[in-house]
């Protein structure tokens, strides 16, 4: 939606794609390097220094912190009620008019008042800014005390920013944006987005009042969904009197207490502590009442909002927007992320029910569903767009019915998803080679750029839908179209690594028709959806790392493969792909898992070193700032990948069965030393924690009646005995008489694990 055609208008077909800068400092192929703190363009305002962590001390502090067992609560970002107040004032500046009294009056200091004078000119570029820090991302509406003010007062504003390297305060700034809105972010793609000019206000709210009825407490009119900073300033000559500022949380409004995990995660990791949280906050940030999204074009002059409702929601439930900020709508891609995250951590489900369904309502005739709320007329206008995400709305139903168990959902649009494969098996035939291309169906959108050829990445998500609808067609009780899906999967497979796998590189291809790049998204699905074998897996992963990681993290392509559709970038969603891949690959030696959290660490460990500090990017650009400048969403919900892998893979607590009726446990310890955590489920909680010492493994879980587990231990690729609470299971080369112990080489597993308190240890 972002990259620009030659109309200089958002290209339909690449969603959210920044323009491209000049290669990174780092050759494709360099090692992986430490964390660098982000360049600030040179119209943008001095970027926050590297480390700057939300406010809170402990573990978010910038002092090193020590993770101990237990206690994860003061990893939490979320407040603990829906009314915040900001922690400081990072900055007042009265440029031509005037600031007198206690700025600590804003933070709540009693009795105290601050005193903003514009210039005689009541200019807006001439109008004093104080600027309110609340500590990590928020938003709602904004809530201030007035004491007084001239008897002809000026309009007072806000303006909001996730970050201060984007607050627009020097005259180029944002594309001009200063002028009007001083202090503001943008989150209008039609108004100062990068390389467009910025011409009217279309960012600032403005707090009315009556200067015959003060005192009084302001509360803004609209939502901002997603900033850190809030900007006051004047416009018109006068003075306003200022007490203390709040804000209304306006996030996750239907959890009472957001701060009450139902879900957690520990390890001897700080730095992966602090990422798992983040991305547990940053879905939070995202999910909002389904009356409180973005509707697409402003009108030439239409200040912000974010009250346009999403069609189909239930208006009582919340629903989970792609990014707080921006676009403030439901996204079928950010969801496949967005959905297990929310299982993961707030249990959360009536959420992810509610967008799911709003979605569902949207399939057309044929089978197509639109990848996107069709809120606005840009959302109309872009109803067939991305084919991509019709095999993200099939993904996100199998993992719904087997996160929460819930068969009347999977009954009441079991239809649906038949309807939608159809018609992703409908573009498939028309290939004589048997694979899906989305030129002709003119959806040849992605997450990140448009390609329309025949390529590895989506034909592997087609696998992996196929799969899940087979599972899905049996619980249904039809088990004539779970063969022919199970069957169909294979199909495609084995065409995709006949049409598409490299053997010379070792790697992927973009698609038939880009045979010489090789793309991360490529690679790392294939991985994951079980395309690759286990030889394919480990070159296609070793090729990736050797082209295309470079000082931030890992590149969705390598710089030496230039190709006309996928540009050299950072970006959270296949970069959550290729650490999940690398996670999940069966190594011996543990290297591909240390370069899976090697991976999660840079990256994600990256963003978090700058602004906002406790949520994760849309995307980056190759110098390590937001990928699409002022505009980048600094809250986008398909960042959250990290909070998903470290549970289900680091910790190992995955669903194989629906609602947890049967799960695995089956820890992945890279370089961690311990792991624990709790996992909500339909049945109660799962609980899990193991540790690695130089004698052995020892992993500890318990869980509640109504499931059955399959546990199990690394091995390092050595003979070890194992016991299951204390007797032997496996004796190093075979399974314990009357055991259900099995090896694969890496892992021994214990399967049909009852209910409660089990302990399963290496010796």
């Amino acid at each position: 939606m972002t990259r620009k055609n030659r109309s200089s208008r958002p290209h339909p077909t690449a969603r959210h794609r920044a323009a491209r800068g000049p290669l990174a400092a780092a050759a494709a192929g360099a090692a992986l390097l430490a964390l660098l703190p982000a360049t600030a363009p040179a119209t943008a305002a001095p970027a926050p220094t590297a480390g700057a962590h939300p406010a809170g001390g402990g573990p978010w502090s910038a002092a090193a912190y020590t993770p101990r067992p237990g206690d994860w609560k003061p990893y939490v970002l979320a407040p603990t009620h829906h009314t915040v107040t900001p922690t400081r004032v990072s900055s007042s500046d009265p440029r031509g008019g005037t600031i007198a009294g206690d700025p600590a009056a804003l933070t709540g200091a009693k009795g105290r008042t601050l005193r903003l004078t514009n210039a005689p000119d009541g200019a807006r570029t001439s109008s004093p800014l104080v600027t309110l820090d609340f500590g990590k991302e928020v938003g709602g509406k904004i809530r201030i005390h007035v004491a007084g003010s001239s008897p002809t007062p000026p309009q007072l504003h806000v303006c909001f920013s996730e970050s201060l390297q984007y607050a627009a305060t020097t005259p180029t700034a944002n594309s001009g944006e200063a002028a009007y809105a001083p202090g503001c972010d943008t989150a209008n793609i039609w108004n100062g987005y990068p390389g467009q000019p910025y011409t009217y206000d279309s960012d600032s709210h403005t707090l009315t009042f009556d200067p015959k009825h003060l005192p009084a407490t302001l509360t803004d009119g609209q939502d901002r969904g997603g900033f850190r900073y809030a900007t006051l300033f004047l416009d018109g000559p006068g003075h306003i009197d200022l007490g203390a500022a709040s804000l209304q949380f306006d996030a996750a409004p239907k959890q009472q207490d957001p701060a009450a995990y139902k879900g957690w995660f520990l390890s001897s990791d700080n730095d992966l502590n602090k990422i798992w949280y983040a991305g547990a906050y940053t879905v939070q940030m995202d999910t909002w009442m389904p009356d409180t999204a973005k509707s697409w074009p402003y009108t030439p002059g239409e200040p912000d909002q974010a009250d346009a409702v999403i069609p189909g929601a239930d208006p009582g439930k919340e629903v989970i927007l792609d990014g707080a900020k921006r676009d403030r709508v439901v996204w079928q891609g950010d969801l496949a992320v967005q959905g297990p995250v929310t299982y993961l951590t707030t249990g959360d489900t009536d959420a992810v029910d509610n967008s799911l369904s709003s979605l569902a309502g949207q399939q057309l005739a044929d089978g197509f569903v639109p990848a996107e709320s069709l809120v606005g007329q840009h959302n109309q206008d872009e109803i067939r767009t991305y084919g991509e995400y019709v095999t993200w709305f099939l993904y996100n139903h199998y993992e719904h019915w087997l996160y929460t168990g819930d068969t009347a959902y999977l009954k009441k649009w079991w239809p649906a998803l038949t309807r939608a494969t159809a018609w992703l098996e409908s573009v498939r035939r028309q290939d004589p080679q048997g694979l899906i291309a989305f030129g002709d169906a003119g959806s040849c959108g992605h997450y990140g750029y448009s390609d329309c050829g025949h390529e590895t990445y989506v034909n592997a998500l087609y696998v992996r839908n196929l799969r899940g609808m087979a599972q899905l067609a049996s619980a249904e009780g039809d088990k004539s179209a779970s063969g022919t899906y199970a069957a169909r999967a294979g199909e495609v497979a084995a065409d995709i690594n006949t049409q598409l796998w490299d053997p010379a590189t070792g790697a992927y291809r973009l698609s038939r028709e880009t045979p010489d790049a090789y793309p991360q998204d490529a690679n790392a699905t294939a991985v994951l959806t079980g395309v690759a074998d286990q030889d394919q897996a480990t070159r296609a992963l070793d090729y990736l790392h050797r082209s295309s990681w470079s000082t931030y993290g890992a590149l969705t392509v390598a710089p030496s493969t230039p190709n006309p559709s996928v540009s050299p970038f950072y970006e959270p969603l296949p970069s959550g792909f290729e650490a999940s891949a690398r996670l999940s690959l069966a190594d011996p030696s543990g290297a591909q898992q240390d370069l899976g959290l090697d991976l999660i660490r840079t990256f994600w460990g990256h963003q978090l070193a700058g602004d906002p500090g406790g949520t994760f990017w849309e995307k980056a650009d190759l110098a390590g700032n937001p990928g699409i400048a002022q505009f980048t969403s600094l809250a986008h919900g398909w960042a959250s990948g990290p909070t998903v892998s470290l549970t289900n893979q680091v910790l190992g607590v995955t669903p194989t069965g629906p609602g947890f009726s049967s799960y695995e446990i089956a820890p992945v310890p890279g370089d961690l030393h311990w792991a624990q955590g709790a996992v909500p489920t339909p049945h109660g909680r799962i609980t899990a924690s193991w540790q690695a010492t130089a004698h052995g493994f020892t992993l500890t879980t318990d869980a509640p009646r109504g499931t059955r587990g399959r546990l199990s231990v690394p091995t390092g690729g050595k003979h070890v005995r194992v016991t299951l609470d204390g007797r032997t299971v496996w004796t190093g080369t075979h399974a314990a008489p009357g055991a259900h112990a099995t090896a694969d080489g890496t892992h021994v597993l214990i399967d049909d694990v009852g209910p409660g308190h089990h302990t399963l240890s290496t010796h």
